[in-house]
């Protein structure tokens, strides 16, 4: 199951052949299933990844590791930018603290693309917003490539990886 922002754009999709042709080919595998017998998943997988980084930019706004730290699986990982990565809920939480001790960020997040397989998960991203650097007051427009795998636990999905990267010199974060 895929999501793709640029297919859900809001233009006309009537204009773009594929696109129509697309979207009647999923509306008859809908109405297959459903005259099969088939029942639908319980949750929209898609759905859920999207909700979890609406609460991961709230809470790089609200500047709060512990909602961030809940946000992963128990051997969650960071990756940032030119630093070692941090492993499991103690490095994650030091990891935040020590972003939050230096920045105020307040980002939006432009969901790319989402791949779900099983318990497995994958989403690509871009984030753009301010940030600013709290020792110096320094304020600046940011972007970043974001790239995050989920993994589906008991408690729902979790994120398993989180990686980013500075859109330098490049402009606009593809």
């Amino acid at each position: 199951m895929g999501y793709n922002a640029e297919v859900t754009g809001g233009e006309n999709l009537v204009s773009d052949p594929s696109r129509t042709a697309r979207r009647a080919l999923l509306a008859g595998a809908a109405v297959a299933m459903i005259g099969g017998g088939a029942r639908a998943q319980p949750s929209d997988d898609s759905a859920q990844l999207l909700a979890i980084m609406q609460r991961y930019a709230a809470g790089l706004r609200w500047g709060t590791a512990d909602a961030l730290v809940a946000l992963y699986t128990a051997d969650g990982v960071f990756i940032r930018d030119d630093l070692p990565a941090a492993t499991g809920a103690d490095a994650l939480r030091a990891a935040y603290r020590q972003v939050f001790a230096t920045l105020k960020l307040d980002l939006a997040f432009e969901i790319k693309e989402t791949e779900v397989t099983g318990d497995m998960a994958w989403l690509r991203a871009t984030s753009k917003g301010r940030v600013r650097t709290l020792a110096t007051g320094a304020e600046a427009t940011e972007s970043f490539n974001d790239l995050v795998i989920f993994r589906r636990t008991g408690a729902g999905w979790k994120i398993r990886c989180y990686m980013y990267n500075a859109s330098k010199g490049a402009g606009t974060p593809q």
